[in-house]
């Protein structure tokens, strides 16, 4: 698989976010010569978005590669009705699979972002794309967003999880969502850069057998965890079937998508 070196990313930086450019982002959109075309229009502002990445200031988007792998083949197959992601940035992977989900008659997407300044970036696309009647996004630390959410659907799990926030907190928040019941038979969960940078431990737990879960988890509960940690256990009666989707991130470094799907409850 190969990709043209003109639709690159501008490499990442030592600093590659939070330092102004997701504001330059916003403005350069709302300048832009095609900015009328983008009212009602996901793709005109995905195009954009991606044409800023190429030649202003490199993004940490999920980028069309991968992103066309989840909105053209992940979404259709699993048809979710409720789709929540965990990591929503400036609002590509929203405005993509948002749109995405509404062609595959999606109830809600929800797009969990921990920074306002981000949401608020977000939210305005979102807004321009005409897509607010099934997307919300939903600002605050992510675990906060998956309690209230269980609040909300009391009985019910999530039909598809895309995370992509940060990489150390992967296992701790899937282990979250067995944990509230948000992951259930049927739940499909994809997890963006498992290689670059990469999730070893997500990886590990993911694919583990229910027995080599359970010795883990008795370990854990074991060693000292200090006061105050908010550290969860998870689940590790849930069988997942996994698959690894090979991709590139945005600046063309090789990456890949893992596709784990809650196919039963192993008894205890």
């Amino acid at each position: 698989m190969t990709r043209g070196q003109n639709n690159f990313y501008k490499p990442e930086e030592a600093i590659f976010h939070n330092d102004g450019r997701e504001e330059r982002l916003l403005e350069f959109i709302r300048t832009h010569p095609d900015y009328s075309e983008m009212q009602g229009n996901p793709e005109r502002i995905l195009a954009a978005i991606d044409e800023y990445g190429r030649t202003t200031d490199f993004l940490m988007n999920v980028g069309t590669e991968k992103g066309r792998i989840v909105a053209e083949d992940l979404i259709p197959k699993f048809e979710p009705d409720l789709m929540v992601e965990l990591g929503g940035y400036v609002g590509y992977s929203t405005l993509l699979f948002g749109a995405a989900l509404k062609r595959n008659n999606g109830r809600k997407y929800l797009s969990f972002e921990a920074s306002p300044k981000f949401a608020a970036i977000s939210g305005a696309l979102v807004e321009l794309a005409g897509l607010d009647d099934v997307v919300e996004i939903r600002v605050g630390p992510c675990r906060d967003s998956l309690r209230k959410l269980r609040n909300e659907y009391p009985t019910g799990a999530v039909d598809l999880f895309f995370i992509d926030h940060a990489k150390l907190e992967y296992v701790n928040d899937l282990k979250l969502c067995e944990e509230l019941g948000l992951v259930g038979v049927g739940t499909t969960v994809i997890a963006d850069n498992v290689i670059s940078p990469g999730a070893p431990d997500y990886l590990k737990y993911v694919e583990s057998s229910t027995n080599d879960k359970v010795t883990m988890t008795q370990e854990k509960r074991k060693s000292s965890i200090p006061a105050g940690t908010d550290n969860s256990f998870g689940n590790p009666y849930l069988v997942y079937e996994n698959s690894l989707l090979d991709s590139f991130e945005p600046t063309g470094e090789p990456d890949s998508l893992e596709v784990s799907t809650c196919v039963r409850i192993e008894s205890h």
